[in-house]
């Protein structure tokens, strides 16, 4: 919270601030045009002062009273002003405030306190607000067993200029005093310090920092005294959580999720048997993804069932069905050509383009009833625990840090450093063994055997590719195991002797899109582009947001 003017009342919440942006750039050219000695009818509008005075009672309480002195030119200063209330001085309590002579009603807005009156000011005369209230325990031992108490003032928020401040600390006088803070001035058991603010220019002090005393704990009375405390039944619960999380999701992935060993593993120079690229993907990954999509599409251009361009620098894909192709596909491809085209032969697919999302759901679900339960499983019902038990342990987590946040005699750290982790562990844990969780059958593990001999036969393999037809029917499974540019390197295309001209064209046209996009994998952005619009285009009439000013 910013400390600013208030406006007309708002019902317990401070009025519409004005961009802090907007108002800093006007304050500046205010400052700028200013003389050092501000006149009260012209200017900017600034608080002509501020003065806190911090007395520490005989008890250790603190008693605290801010004499506001404002001088409204019915702009930014029209009730008064609202300002943040310290929050490391422990609980407060007793405000009582004043406008001249008259008591005034305080509001509360979150951790603010609105020091304004019910009407607006007069303008042009200086109006003198005095804030007081009490703070029982402002003292923290410390470890070494001495007392601490911290102040932050309140000229640190302030965006509205401000003329002359002051921090007064007054220390009991039958006790020794303590080890004031540094600079100001010490005048008995008292410390001062002033300070001259934005309008006086580059004469002006800037801000005081955080205040620290130290006394003897002896001189403080204990209820003033703030520790931190040992809850141990919190640090029992969280510690449980987490370990009780963690033990399941791992004794459940070596239970049912742990990927077989797939033996020796020789180079493949075929295709997996009875998998398509994008099924071949789709099994390796146990998932569906952009790359999935592009695969298939990558398919059915080298199968020559459909052409395909990328045009507007890569931010769109165009498609056309070649009628003359009489090819058999396999059944995600098939599915996925007729959500494309649906009776239509050109289509263009970009940004916002729900044609995308069908054509990419019809793949996700063909392959799907294909390959889930017959080469892997998703074992959902331990996903599903996994998930429950992370957003209990969330849950707990949150529910600790809360008691302890209130707690402001005695918090203890280690609740607070166990819930934050806990939090953290409870989210992200469970989405990650939400896919390892994922495994193959026994079918699958020897479909991923496969997979990782032609894997190696991409890789390792550094043997020249002459042979143009072997090159084009690996090319598709290349994208889907990302290892294009590994093949195309090997590929030297001396040998195109005897080469259709159905495959001719298609390596023609793989070359002048590898001139222009370097890979075919290009097209995986483009895909991920459109499909992300897709689905915040979808999203839209779902969820709305609110937003207004106070």
């Amino acid at each position: 919270m910013i400390a600013m003017g208030i406006g007309a009342p708002t019902g317990g919440s401070a009025t519409k601030m004005i961009h802090r942006f907007v108002r800093a750039g006007l304050l500046a050219i205010g400052l700028a045009a200013a003389p050092s000695v501000q006149g009260h009818d012209s200017g900017p509008e600034f608080i002509e002062s501020f003065d806190t005075t911090l007395d520490i009672q005989e008890d250790g309480a603190m008693a605290v009273t801010h004499v506001i002195d404002v001088h409204p030119h019915g702009n930014e200063i029209r009730r008064g002003l609202f300002f943040e209330l310290p929050d490391d001085v422990g609980p407060l309590s007793g405000f009582v405030a004043t406008l001249g002579d008259d008591p005034i009603d305080l509001k509360f807005d979150g951790g603010a306190v609105v020091v304004a009156a019910s009407e607006p000011l007069a303008i042009q005369e200086t109006h003198r607000f005095v804030l007081r209230y009490r703070a029982e325990s402002p003292w923290w031992q410390t470890s070494s067993g001495a007392a601490r108490l911290s102040w932050t003032p309140v000229t640190d928020q302030f965006e509205l200029a401000w003329r002359d401040a002051e921090l007064r600390i007054e220390w009991q006088e039958a006790e020794e005093p303590p080890q004031w803070p540094v600079g100001g001035m010490v005048d008995g058991n008292a410390w001062t310090r002033s300070l001259r603010g934005p309008v006086y220019g580059e004469q002006a002090d800037g801000t005081v920092g955080r205040v620290e005393l130290q006394a003897k704990a002896s001189s403080i009375g204990p209820q003033a005294l703030r520790s931190y405390g040992t809850d141990w039944p919190w640090r029992v619960s969280l510690a449980v959580g987490l370990m009780g999380l963690i033990g399941f999701l791992h004794t459940a992935w070596r239970t049912v999720g742990r990927d077989p060993d797939p033996g020796v593993v020789s180079a493949r120079d075929t295709a997996p048997d009875g998998l398509s690229p994008a099924a071949t993907r789709f099994v390796d990954h146990m998932g569906f993804d952009e790359t999935t999509f592009a695969t298939a599409l990558v398919s059915l251009r080298t199968r020559r069932a459909i052409e395909l361009t990328v045009e507007d620098e890569n931010e769109r894909l165009l498609l056309e069905k070649r009628r003359d192709s009489s090819v058999e596909l396999p059944p995600g491809e098939r599915a996925m050509l007729q959500a494309l085209f649906d009776g239509e032969t050109r289509v263009e697919l970009a940004p916002g383009d729900r044609r995308a999302m069908h054509a990419m759901s019809a793949l996700k679900k063909k392959l799907g009833e294909e390959h889930r339960g017959r080469h892997f499983v998703a074992n959902a019902v331990q996903r599903a625990w996994g998930l429950a038990l992370g957003l209990m342990l969330v849950g707990l987590a949150i529910v600790a840090i809360v008691v302890q946040a209130r707690d402001a005699l005695t918090p203890d750290p280690w609740v607070i450093g166990l819930g934050v982790v806990s939090v953290v562990t409870g989210i992200v844990a469970p989405l990650v063994y939400f896919e390892l969780f994922k495994a193959p059958t026994r079918a699958g593990a020897e479909a991923k055997r496969q997979i990782a001999g032609l894997k190696h036969y991409f890789e390792e393999d550094r043997s020249p590719v002459t042979e143009a037809r072997h090159f084009l029917a690996l090319l598709p499974y290349a994208v889907a195991l990302d290892r294009e540019a590994a093949w195309r390197d090997r590929f030297k295309g001396e040998d195109e002797s005897g080469l259709d001209a159905e495959s001719a064209e298609v390596l023609a046209w793989y070359r002048e899109f590898h001139r222009r996009y370097e890979q075919i994998g290009a097209i995986v952005p483009v895909i991920a582009g459109i499909s992300a619009t897709s689905a915040a285009n979808g999203a839209v009439g779902a969820s709305g947001a609110s937003a207004g000013g106070v």
